[in-house]
């Protein structure tokens, strides 16, 4: 791990870069894989704009030198064509129009090549973008769930948006533009060595102060420019979080709070953000200050070669004008350096989530799934944190087809016990087996292919009627997703949409009612067909007609299928197979509805105090009140 200096007193330390620099530089070497020509191709061109950039002072000395003095071009001897040497030698008009046409042609050369250029990079860049996104996208959809709470959606969306733009900045900052400026500062520099070797070293000597101060600036940047990255993934993240809970803010008045957490953190990244451009700005000044004390040395100690004639007038005013071009790749590498530090701390954030493990990854020679659906689970033990026990010893046996309901106290594990068996976490200990297979043997895709589930808080996503029903089944025909609405009785009122399944529902499916999205929700099942059916209290929280209409649905989607049903609805649980009461992450009692009574003990109590009254057990909900202890109130 590589670690930068902190900024001053009073700013929070840096991020602690995860990766090596030649590690995140190796990374571009990985990216440019297959575009190793149209680099080439970028780079030729630099080259040539470079060139064309050069011959501007050359020219320049020629005029001074030989035609304003009426002297013959001292290249003439060397042009190849004899009529045009012959032109060219017979009068200084003709040198001074074939220059001129040299440096025309010159300056066309170079602004083709800088739209060439231009053209070239953005192709790349945007391709580049577009890949690293796509490689992102598929990455961070295989971690766990775990790792990506603690992402955060706008940290998600910070990394595969603001991120990769920024990485493939890079391709510029470390490869195009230090190639452009190293050759054209090493063409300069081999031309004044060749002008004057003596009046080089004396202007050379300025150099090494100016490198020190480079160096001692340039170390303290790289890692503030990853930590203000940081500083924006988390802002965006909360800015995300805050409105997505507008009427909750609203409703409890703390729009005040917000905005000045906000502006707090938004505080903190500004300062860092000056911080660094204040530190750019002095590294950028050293050079600015380096170059003209390098003209004034130049005037200083040419002049005196000139005075001496050991310098003519054309190369003082050529080796003037080249020591002023040196500015320019100078500055530019300078920057380009300075925004590769950006670039770099950007790469670091991607290459950390694209080196994080995959969840659950297939093991060798993992097989489909049986073709029957016995469930067993035996002594399964789960923690989502080492030396933490969220569930106990839990043993079931779910024959195919069969429903099990999972009753108990708020906290008790119902949850986590659904989410192990349709396998977005594994086991700590023991088993789940399908078929006699343990389901860790099985390739996770087929596995969870076997599986749907109708939760009681439906995710819907920002498209059509359609599009949200047919989530469930790729592929799936208009027929079928007709037929699966009717079936979810959801059909009359999606017909009574503005367009019908075409009808854009909004985020979250805003524009609908609970109801209506419970049974959108049992319609995308439904065309998923499972094999297992997961109902997470699918109606807990909708009116008494609209839960009649989704229980009815329910129960079309529930017949022939294995269930599990983590239940609130005391008609659920009276005609499921089995019922398993869970608390305190242990089973304490399993069997029928009748056994459990007949056994008489929580599940009895809770009964006998809470149900016996009641004459529309469809209408009541299992209140859990503490028994002996052992339950809490859901």
């Amino acid at each position: 791990m590589v670690r930068g200096d902190g900024p001053p007193p009073g700013l929070p330390p840096p991020h602690d870069f995860k990766f090596t620099k030649w590690h995140l530089l190796g990374q571009y070497r990985l990216m440019l894989r297959g575009y190793y020509g149209a680099v080439a191709v970028l780079i030729a061109v630099v080259l040539v704009s470079a060139l064309a950039a050069l011959i501007s002072p050359f020219i320049l000395k020629l005029l001074i030198d030989d035609v304003f003095r009426n002297r013959p071009l001292p290249m003439g001897p060397w042009v190849p064509i004899a009529s045009l040497r012959l032109w060219l030698t017979s009068s200084v008009w003709h040198d001074l129009v074939f220059l001129t046409l040299v440096l025309a042609a010159a300056v066309v050369v170079s602004v083709a090549a800088s739209w060439v250029r231009m053209l070239a990079v953005q192709r790349l860049n945007y391709r580049l973008a577009a890949t690293l996104r796509q490689r992102l996208h598929e990455h961070l959809a295989t971690l766990p769930l775990g790792q990506l709470a603690d992402y955060r959606t706008g940290g998600i969306i910070s990394r595969i948006m603001s991120d990769t733009d920024q990485v493939v900045g890079g391709i510029q900052n470390a490869i195009v533009n230090p190639t452009s400026a190293l050759f054209r500062v090493g063409c300069v520099l081999l031309i004044l060595i060749a002008t004057s070797w003596k009046l080089f070293l004396i202007a050379a000597a300025l150099i090494p102060p100016a490198l020190v101060i480079h160096w001692i600036i340039f170390r303290r940047l790289r890692p503030l420019w990853r930590n203000i990255r940081d500083d924006r993934s988390m802002l965006s993240a909360r800015v995300n979080d805050l409105f997505a809970g507008i009427q909750v803010v609203r409703g409890f008045r703390r729009e005040r709070s917000t905005h000045a957490e906000f502006a707090a953190r938004q505080h903190t990244m500004v300062r860092k953000q000056y911080y660094t451009s204040v530190l750019g700005r002095l590294l950028m000044t050293g050079w600015q200050i380096f170059v003209p004390s390098m003209g004034i040395v130049i005037i200083w100690f040419g002049g005196r070669l000139v005075l001496e004639h050991r310098l003519s007038v054309g190369d003082l005013v050529m080796f003037q004008v080249y020591s002023m071009m040196l500015l320019s790749p100078l500055s530019q590498m300078i920057d380009s350096l300075q925004e590769l530090q950006q670039n770099l701390g950007a790469l670091d954030r991607v290459c950390d989530v694209l080196n994080q493990p995959a969840d659950m990854p297939d093991r060798p020679g993992a097989r489909e799934p049986p073709k029957a659906g016995d469930l067993e689970l035996h002594d399964v033990g789960f923690g989502y944190r080492p030396g933490q026990t969220v569930l106990n010893t839990i043993n079931l046996r779910v024959p195919a087809g069969s429903t099990l309901a999972i009753v108990g106290p708020s906290g008790s594990g119902k949850s986590t016990l659904v989410n192990l068996i349709a396998r977005f976490y594994d086991v700590r200990q023991g088993s789940i087996r399908l078929d006699g297979v343990d389901i860790r043997e099985m390739r996770l895709q087929d596995y969870r292919r076997l599986f749907a589930a109708v939760l009681q808080d439906v995710y819907l996503f920002d498209g059509t009627v359609k599009e949200n029903i047919a989530f469930g089944r790729r592929g799936a025909s208009e027929d079928a997703i007709v037929a699966a609405a009717k079936q979810a009785n959801a059909h009359e009122f999606i017909m009574a949409l503005p367009q019908g399944y075409d009808t854009p529902i909004g985020e979250r499916g805003a524009s609908l009612s609970g109801g209506e999205k419970q049974r959108l929700s049992i319609a995308r099942a439904m065309v998923a067909d499972p094999r297992f059916l997961i109902l997470d209290e699918a109606t807990s929280s909708l009116d008494t007609r609209s839960e009649r209409l989704i229980q009815r649905a329910l129960e079309d989607l529930m017949h022939g299928r294995t269930t599990i049903v983590i239940a609130h609805r005391l008609s659920t649980v009276i005609q499921a197979d089995c019922i398993a009461v869970l608390v305190g992450g242990r089973i304490v009692e399993q069997g029928t509805h009748a056994e459990l009574l007949e056994a008489h003990g929580i599940y009895y109590v809770m009964f006998t105090q809470q149900f016996q009254q009641h004459r529309d057990p469809m209408l009541e909900r299992l209140q859990w009140e503490p028994i002996g202890g052992g339950a809490a109130r859901s």
